[in-house]
């Protein structure tokens, strides 16, 4: 039993010590699992840790090539001139907008502040410059006008030191309150010295003197002058622009309205529109003409001339009138139709007055000749009631025929007198015809066409055939009327109804109105103006 239990004890000892061997085997191979895993997690913590070192390298250079990019240019900015600073403010913006994607959002905020500090330092460093440079283009302003001014005073030595005008007008240069003279001094820039009473010359005058360089003297003489010849507030602003003013002193609607008339053709002239008001002409220069922009230019000089001369017609014109019947109903339209070719060529007006007691007075006015004539042509129209109509011709040229043909001359028109039972009147600017009935007149107007074509070839022409629609524009036309006025000597009446122009003068002067003429109203139109019909070719071929 002993043994027995020996042996047991022995089969328990070596069961407890397999036992003890199996778990530190276990115990072992857990711990050798437990170390593998710890190696495993810490190797792969080192490649994690190795790959965020790495992209945070590539960050780190991504952010530097940014913010080397955007640096530069930010340096640029802040080495900007006023001509280059929007350029390469605008290429900052360009790379902000392009890098800061790729920044961190902390990096990007950095880089927007820094930015924007430099951005405000290189635009209060332009506008700092831009100041000094506009300072010293207005030095150099100053200094070229003050060159420019001392030498238009060399220049111009005839620019006056004083102004004489008549004592009544002085109280007008003054103006209410001193208005006037305020004006002028700031318009002109001249110091103008108005002498007080006591300082009347003998011969009635006041001198008024001038200080300032010879532009601002010249200016504000013509001011003076302007306000002498009744020129208002608006010519004064409008000379003050730069305009040519030239006063008229018609103070006369109608005179006024045949001063515009006869403008147009120193408009065409000159490619300048004209306004004529109440005082005074105003020529507005148009910037492309800057040929009218400087004060003593001869063109300037010449649309004065132009202006005056217009203003002396104007003031010759004579006046007529004629107590017209108002049961023959003397409208506007009745009295155009009769003056048809004395309003185109001389630019009579007439205008009939309210009726009274069964008269309806007509005023006429136009160059005195033609008025006269154009008011005989009234009275038989709208007094005795006869059909009227006008042929012009050039000034006295029938009355020059010599005697033979004279004769001839007077002997056929009185045979067209019986013939058509008319009466033919004739005067130095036309021939006007009076009978029973427009139709009988018309026929009496075509034959005596014929026989001054026949009887004087080189001075008269008919031209048939025209296009009603271009002899309507002629009708307008300031080019017609510009060449009309450069050959007194000439003169056309258009016929639009008959689709006939009636032209007269020397063939040298009447050769532009009638290329003209058929450039706008014949059917071959430009391709007449170069081959021009002759005298010969003009005539006809026989006599009346």
């Amino acid at each position: 039993q002993q043994l027995l239990q020996l042996q047991q004890q022995r089969q328990q000892q070596q069961q407890q010590r397999a036992q003890q061997q199996q778990r530190e085997l276990e115990e072992k191979a857990k711990l050798e699992a437990e170390r593998k895993k710890a190696r495993e997690e810490m190797m792969q913590k080192q490649r994690e840790a190795a790959l965020a070192k790495q992209k945070a390298e590539e960050l780190r250079r991504r952010q530097l090539a940014a913010l080397g990019a955007t640096r530069s240019a930010i340096q640029k900015v802040r080495l900007a001139t006023p001509e280059n600073f929007e350029e390469l403010k605008k290429e900052v913006d360009d790379l902000l907008t392009a890098e800061l994607a790729k920044l961190s959002p902390e990096a990007a905020n950095v880089l927007f502040e820094e930015a924007e500090k430099h951005l405000d330092f290189a635009r209060q460093r332009v506008e700092k410059m831009q100041a000094a440079k506009e300072i010293r283009e207005k030095r150099l302003q100053e200094v070229e006008r003050r060159k420019k001014a001392a030498a238009e005073d060399a220049a111009d030595p005839t620019a006056p030191p004083k102004v004489d005008v008549p004592a009544a007008v002085v109280g007008a240069i003054i103006g209410k309150s001193g208005a006037t003279l305020k004006r002028i001094v700031s318009m002109t820039g001249c110091n103008v010295d108005v002498p007080q009473r006591g300082w009347v010359t003998s011969d009635g005058t006041v001198a008024i003197r001038l200080q300032g360089v010879a532009k601002q003297r010249r200016l504000a003489a013509e001011a003076i002058h302007l306000v002498v010849d009744g020129a208002d507030e608006t010519d004064l602003n409008v000379r003050a622009k730069g305009a040519i003013v030239v006063p008229h002193r018609l103070k006369h609607p109608g005179r006024e309205e045949w001063l515009a008339w006869r403008l147009k053709a120193v408009e065409f002239k000159f490619g300048l529109p004209a306004t004529v008001t109440k005082t005074a002409v105003h020529f507005v220069l148009k910037e492309e003409l800057s040929v009218f922009s400087d004060e003593l230019s001869g063109e300037r000089a010449a649309v004065r001339a132009a202006a005056e001369e217009a203003v002396a017609q104007a003031q010759a014109l004579g006046e007529e009138f004629v107590d017209a019947k108002a049961d023959l109903d003397p409208s506007e339209a009745r009295i155009a139709e009769a003056l048809g070719p004395f309003a185109q060529q001389f630019g009579v007006l007439a205008r009939a007055l309210p009726a009274e007691d069964g008269v309806a007075r007509c005023l006429i006015l136009g160059p005195p000749d033609a008025a006269r004539d154009a008011a005989a042509l009234l009275w038989s129209r709208f007094v005795q009631g006869r059909s009227v109509a006008a042929v012009l011709q050039s000034p006295g040229r029938v009355q020059m025929l010599g005697e033979l043909a004279a004769k001839q001359f007077d002997s056929d028109l009185r045979e067209l007198e019986e013939e058509h039972e008319v009466q033919v009147t004739q005067s130095d600017t036309s021939l006007w015809l009076a009978g029973r009935t427009d139709e009988i007149v018309s026929q009496a107007r075509w034959t005596l066409y014929e026989m001054l074509q026949f009887y004087m070839s080189e001075d008269f022409l008919l031209l048939e055939g025209l296009q009603s629609s271009g002899l309507e524009k002629l009708i307008k036309d300031p080019e017609l009327r510009a060449l009309a006025l450069k050959a007194p000597d000439a003169a056309v009446a258009l016929h639009p109804a008959e689709g006939a122009a009636w032209m007269c003068g020397p063939p040298a002067s009447r050769g532009p109105l009638e290329r003209r003429v058929r450039a706008l109203a014949h059917p071959d139109g430009v391709k007449s103006m170069d081959a021009p019909v002759s005298a010969s070719e003009a005539a006809p071929q026989k006599g009346p």
